[in-house]
């Protein structure tokens, strides 16, 4: 048992894993590929152990790493227990910004006796470890497999950060971030100049009515409409738009071609679409359309800030802000809700003339972050529905959890909209969601991606509110609208949808493409390959 204490492998458990474990306790939110990493990088330097124990290079060069992913460990462990998350990019991203003394302030203001103790804990016994650690010198049969199986992982995870350009999936906690952090940012800076310089020196023409004008665009995060009893749904998700039903248009039969978020709104807030197939990289974007067009534009973002396209459409917003700043790139406790303040602050600018881009984390997974625990409503089986009526607690709980984080949507939209009844110009909201969610709605599956696409993923919300100035303002357009509410329509036509709403004269501007135009033309609606209106769309009951 003692020379089993001090084996490679009991000192690669502890450093791998204590970390991890305080995480576990600490956080709500831990990647899924977080787990999978510790466990290869303990077999891979477990067997790498073996190799080394015969070369003293060899042997100095596994304690460096060691070393390394202690002390990554280390700010794992302190960030878990101080801020209850994990290392993001915007943890980075703030880092970056703050200069030394900031940093001081940062760490004295909070320290504590718990995260000091368990730091220099974790430390402390991770010295002794390494300093006493021993490594057999013969190899049984079983010890020469770790060794091909470590060759083997340490191949698949170089073929891996090639192939998906992600290291935090194979280097854990905070090394893994770190370094995707310092690749992607060089790449992530060109992005933004790039798209700058596209929206500015493109040749393109837009202008707006030289009228005071207000607009919100609020983008929803994984919501399927079919979970909305503003669309039918038997549960009271969306008490507030409900009770606002006269003043919306709701589009009824929108769908995205995309189920993932950045494929998703790079079409919806570009000019690119699946008919004109144009590269991402030369379509100019709905923000640069609107800024050429004269309005003040707003990002605001309870995102992270280093995603693309909408990292770089933040920046070439004349005002943006990531709550995530805020709250240290901790994804959990970090609700919408903290957005109202900036977005109130938005609508009451000065601005003649303005466009609010708000882009929510809505419905992502896991569904029971996305809102308070006092705003849990729907805690029984009361008018759930399902692939099935006998489905498992977990599964019960998960829908739960996801219809609680569309009444908690409901409420930021339903609040953005009562701040807009305060304008007195012409003032008009519009909300969507970037793609929807399977959750056990036709199959035994919650969440959404390209595999096993179903139709939950595609139905989403498109919903219009406008004001009394507005319908005054615009009579044909807000009559357009009104007649296509059943019309088939594709989520990447917002372009040219917004641009109706807000009748900006653009040269970029299709008419075919607007579902607030005369002259709409429907498209084939094709995702993954699929036709929707043949094989994916939901049969009627």
């Amino acid at each position: 048992m003692h020379r089993f204490t001090l084996s490679h492998w009991w000192a690669l458990l502890f450093i791998l894993f204590f970390p991890f474990l305080m995480m576990n306790l600490y956080s709500d939110f831990i990647r899924e590929s977080e787990m999978n990493s510790r466990l290869g990088w303990l077999v891979m330097l477990g067997g790498f152990a073996y190799l080394a124990r015969h070369h003293v290079y060899l042997y100095r060069f596994l304690l460096l790493i060691l070393i390394f992913i202690t002390l990554s460990g280390a700010m794992d462990l302190l960030y878990a227990v101080t801020f209850g998350g994990v290392f993001t990019s915007a943890s980075f991203e703030a880092i970056s910004q703050s200069d030394p003394r900031e940093i001081y302030e940062f760490l004295t203001v909070y320290a504590s006796y718990e995260n000091v103790v368990l730091l220099l804990l974790y430390l402390t016994i991770s010295y002794l470890l390494l300093k006493r650690m021993l490594v057999k010198t013969s190899l049984m049969r079983k010890e020469k497999v770790l060794v091909g199986l470590a060759i083997v992982m340490f191949i698949v995870a170089i073929v891996e950060v090639q192939k998906r350009n992600r290291v935090f999936d194979t280097i854990p906690g905070f090394n893994g971030v770190a370094i995707d952090y310092l690749n992607n940012r060089e790449g992530f800076e060109q992005s933004i100049q790039a798209r700058e310089e596209l929206d500015t020196q493109t040749d393109f023409s837009a202008s707006s009515r030289d009228i005071p004008q207000t607009y919100v665009i609020i983008i929803g995060e994984s919501m399927n409409r079919n979970h909305m009893s503003l669309y039918g749904y038997p549960r009271a998700t969306t008490p507030m738009l409900d009770a606002v039903r006269s003043d919306l248009i709701a589009f009824e039969n929108i769908v995205t071609p995309y189920a993932q978020t950045a494929a998703s709104l790079r079409h919806v807030l570009t000019e690119a679409n699946t008919d004109n197939q144009k590269d991402i990289n030369q379509s100019v974007s709905l923000m640069g359309v609107f800024n050429k067009a004269g309005f003040e534009t707003w990002w605001l973002s309870n995102q992270q800030p280093m995603r693309m396209p909408f990292a770089a459409l933040a920046k070439t917003a004349d005002h943006s802000h990531f709550i995530s700043h805020d709250f240290h790139g901790v994804e959990v406790e970090r609700y919408d809700g903290y957005l109202l303040p900036y977005i109130q602050e938005a609508v009451q600018a000065p601005a003649e003339k303005k466009v609010i881009f708000v882009h929510l984390m809505g419905s992502h997974l896991d569904y029971n972050n996305r809102y308070p625990p006092e705003k849990s409503v729907f805690k029984n089986r009361d008018k759930l529905q399902a692939y099935r009526p006998d489905v498992s607690d977990s599964q019960a709980s998960y829908i739960n959890s996801y219809d609680n984080s569309i009444h908690y949507t409901d409420e930021i939209v339903g609040t953005t909209i009562a701040d807009l009844t305060t304008v007195s110009n012409a003032a008009a909201l519009l909300f969507f969601a970037d793609h929807g969610e399977e959750v056990f709605d036709t199959k035994d599956f919650k969440g959404h991606g390209p595999d096993g696409v179903t139709a939950s993923m595609l139905e989403v919300p498109f919903i219009v509110w406008r004001n009394s100035a507005y319908r005054e303002t615009f009579p044909d357009v807000d009559q357009i609208m009104a007649n296509h509410t059943g019309q088939p329509g594709l989520l990447d036509d917002v372009f040219h949808f917004a641009q109706c709403l807000t009748q900006v004269e653009s040269s970029l501007y299709d008419a075919q493409n607007a579902l607030c135009s005369a002259d709409f033309q429907p498209r084939k609606r094709i995702a993954y390959g699929q036709d929707y209106d043949t094989e994916l769309k939901r049969k009627a009951p």
